[in-house]
């Protein structure tokens, strides 16, 4: 019964509907006090489900009948063969009339998003609730590319339902990751998702998101919860904040690959020099002594034959050392 019950509610029937077919179906006939005495219904809201299913064509009076309108009167069900087929093609036709319907309500949705008003390019989003509804919002409406900025802290673990529902439709994911507070642990991750591209930036401004280059959330604030935020809309602000990604990815360095002829910690040494950590942070993200990065660093500029630790990065960039 709570099978059949739960195929009869995709055919959209009104609450209660169910349970007095089911039982008309079990009768074979049977009057309306003897249906709402089954199934708990009184006799006037009865009346109204079987004039309901007789509309639909699912219900008929029974030929031994009390007055019209008398809770006596008789129902027999309809053969369900014929006649729930033909409710569900109706069903199958409306759904059918909506999808088709579907790519214009998306383009109306789309066009809100446009607006040449520079009053309504950005909306505050002054709570987390705000800003989570948002961003799920731009991972749910992606359909080609995300653009990100990351930075500390970073939270390990499996990425998040809406992100890996994103990247199995396809969408690619760039992200900028701050190398303040990033560790192997999140690196690794990061770089062994595929779908996503990750590159090292040291001066990214803030947190946030890019949807096909025609929204954005960009939190105001560096606390984890992120509790205010812009939604930026298609604007000229927000073509502003895509060539900063572009810059600033043009100018990162990636989070893996292959280096030659170089050891594990020299490997990780450079690839943190090339995205512009200070000794010191380099020590700390390796745990090693700041003497320790020294000489490596010293090390690589000879190797690279680099007059300073730019040219060193620009140099292992170009040999595809980083």
């Amino acid at each position: 019964m709570p099978q059949e019950l739960s195929a009869l509610a995709g055919l959209g029937m009104p609450d209660g509907t169910e349970a007095i077919y089911l039982a008309l179906l079990d009768r074979g006939t049977a009057t309306t006090t003897d249906l709402a005495l089954d199934t708990g219904h009184t006799p006037e809201s009865a009346t109204v489900i079987l004039d309901w299913l007789r509309a639909q064509g699912l219900a008929l009076r029974a030929n031994v009948l009390a007055a019209a309108g008398d809770t006596g009167a008789g129902w027999t069900a309809a053969d369900p063969d014929r006649a729930l087929r033909e409710l569900v093609l109706k069903h199958e036709t409306e759904l059918l009339q909506i999808r088709g319907s579907l790519p214009h309500l998306h383009e109306r949705y789309r066009r809100s998003l446009r607006t040449d008003d520079g009053d309504r390019c950005f909306d505050q989003l002054d709570t987390w609730e705000d800003v989570g509804h948002r961003y799920h919002q731009l991972l749910r409406d992606a359909r080609g590319e995300i653009l990100m900025w990351d930075t500390a802290p970073y939270i390990t673990g499996e990425i998040g339902s809406m992100e890996r529902a994103a990247l199995l439709r396809g969408v690619g994911f760039r992200q900028l990751c701050d190398p303040d507070g990033l560790t192997s642990d999140v690196s690794a991750e990061r770089s062994s998702i595929n779908g996503l591209q990750a590159r090292i930036h040291p001066e990214l401004p803030f947190r946030g998101a890019i949807a096909d280059r025609t929204a954005a959330v960009i939190t105001l604030d560096r606390e984890p919860q992120n509790t205010k935020a812009l939604f930026v809309r298609s604007s000229p602000l927000l073509d502003g904040l895509v060539m900063l990604f572009e810059v600033s990815w043009s100018r990162a360095v990636p989070m893996s690959g292959t280096t030659v002829g170089l050891s594990e910690e020299e490997r990780k040494v450079l690839t943190l020099l090339a995205a512009g950590m200070k000794d010191e942070a380099i020590a700390r993200q390796l745990d090693i002594t700041t003497r320790t990065v020294r000489r490596r660093v010293q090390n690589l500029l000879t190797a690279l034959q680099a007059r300073s630790r730019f040219h060193a990065g620009v140099e292992a960039t170009r040999r595809g050392w980083v």
